[in-house]
């Protein structure tokens, strides 16, 4: 009788499953009851098209739902979602579930208001912060990105939701840490390549990345703030450098090559990735953290390379890089370097292997386009950049709800391992560091070709986004 009532058991959750599904699909089918301002922010996203319901929600159905959606929210930061993705995510989800006189806001870096007001009745207001970092976790990534769509397209009620959801936060990782470190490992040789290194160069690239590693995770464990964790790494970085150049293991060229790889993985690229896209979407307090963040971090990176130059003022690898040549390696050794250094990426970041290979691709796809725009359009670095970071996320956006995965597990895989601006960062970095003329030039080159990324980046979505349901509507 046990068996048989679990039979039936799963039967009425298959029936209410697809009744839910074919009511959400006449629902999108003959529009919305009410309407829904906070729909216009999903414009230009592949929600767009999303309906609310029109029924208003009991105070504690309402409270079910908004703490389901700020649990969903968090976990996304956790995750290391864009700002704009989980607002629109949510959104979308609340629009779905029923939530529909609802008003939400993104403030203070990572968190979370959520506010339901039907006419004639006291608001109800929650609240969450997401205390994490800006780490990313591409499979925890995809796996939220898919619970949102099925959530949005009616597959998932509520209640399945937060099971799935609480399955996300147990999910043990992929990768092992060392795995992970070793992931970061190849990316730095590729780097150290793309900046006309040499395979030893590489190689000495890879164990410096470990040391400074362990040195940070050993700082870490005693909980002290990031700011100096990033100090002993910088100078860790910097000494080895040095080291390895008067050892006579390295010749001034390779050593400043595996230097640049090293010290542009401690640069909080990501953070001013995300720092461009937030100020573009809109989210502009939000922004304002992050640029506070990025500030910190690189004050952190002068003090470390300083404090080292201090001790060696007259050694090549810190101070005399205006005689060194970063020239661009052979277009097949560059593609290659790009494939390998995204694919390692994506390990770094703990994606499986089927985001390993759609990280492949894409740094394969942004290396294209940056060597075109440099070789054939004759772009200035910063304009070649845009330009594939454009191409890279508009390719994103329209895969994204093709392949079930989400457009930062395609794009920032690409973005480390093909557009980073290692060079400039190295003989900015150096040449202030030393006092010598041009710093700065450098300095707002890096800047310059970081932002590009988050522009075209924003901007590919975008239309990637609009390609894809112009499309979908043809083939409807």
């Amino acid at each position: 009788m046990k068996a048989y009532g679990d039979t039936m058991a799963e039967a009425a959750g298959r029936a209410r499953t697809a009744l839910r599904h074919w009511a959400h699909r006449h629902k999108r089918k003959h529009g919305p009851s009410k309407g829904m301002p906070l729909l216009a922010r999903l414009r230009g996203t592949e929600f767009a098209d999303v309906t609310p319901e029109g029924e208003t929600l009991s105070p504690a159905e309402a409270r079910e739902v908004m703490e389901f959606l700020l649990d969903l929210s968090e976990q996304m930061f956790v995750g290391g979602s864009e700002t704009r993705m989980i607002e629109t995510s949510i959104i979308a989800a609340a629009a779905s579930l029923g939530l529909t006189h609802m008003e939400l806001a993104i403030v203070a870096g990572r968190t979370v208001t959520l506010q339901y007001a039907p006419p004639g009745t006291w608001p109800l207001v929650m609240i969450r912060v997401a205390r994490t970092d800006d780490s990313r976790d591409l499979v925890e990534m995809a796996a939220l990105h898919t619970l949102v769509e099925d959530v949005v397209a009616g597959r998932v009620d509520r209640e399945e939701g937060e099971r799935r959801l609480a399955g996300i936060r147990r999910m043990v990782p992929v990768w092992p840490g060392w795995v992970r470190m070793a992931g970061g490992a190849v990316l730095a040789a590729s780097i150290s390549l793309q900046a006309n290194g040499t395979l030893f160069g590489a190689l000495t690239a890879m164990v410096v990345l470990v040391v400074a590693n362990r040195a940070g995770w050993l700082l870490g464990r005693s909980g002290i703030p990031s700011f100096y964790v990033v100090i002993v790494q910088s100078a860790t970085v910097v000494s080895l450098g040095l080291l390895t150049l008067e050892m006579g293991l390295l010749s001034a060229q390779n050593a400043a090559s595996m230097t640049a790889a090293n010290l542009v993985l401690l640069l909080p690229t990501l953070t001013v990735v995300s720092l461009a896209q937030d100020a573009l979407t809109g989210f502009g307090v939000t922004a304002a953290v992050r640029l506070i963040s990025v500030v910190l971090s690189l004050g952190a990176l002068f003090t470390g390379i300083v404090s080292v130059g201090v001790l060696a003022p007259n050694v090549q690898v810190v101070g005399g890089s205006q005689g060194l040549r970063f020239v661009a390696l052979p277009v097949g050794v560059y593609l290659l370097t790009a494939v390998i250094g995204s694919a390692a990426n994506a390990i770094s970041m703990g994606g499986a292997a089927r985001l390993i290979l759609y990280a492949a691709l894409g740094g394969l796809l942004a290396a294209v386009a940056r060597r075109f725009g440099v070789t054939v359009l004759e772009l200035p670095i910063p304009m070649a950049v845009l330009l594939a970071a454009t191409v890279l996320g508009t390719v994103g956006g329209y895969l994204s709800p093709r392949v079930d995965i989400p457009s930062p597990a395609f794009v920032l895989p690409g973005i480390a391992g093909t557009l980073l601006p290692s060079t400039d960062v190295y003989r900015g970095l150096a040449q202030y560091s030393a006092g010598a003329p041009g710093a700065g030039r450098y300095l707002l080159a890096a800047l310059l070709t970081t932002t590009a990324i988050g522009a075209g980046v924003v901007l590919g979505n975008i239309l990637g986004a609009r390609g894809g349901r112009v499309q979908t509507s043809r083939n409807a």
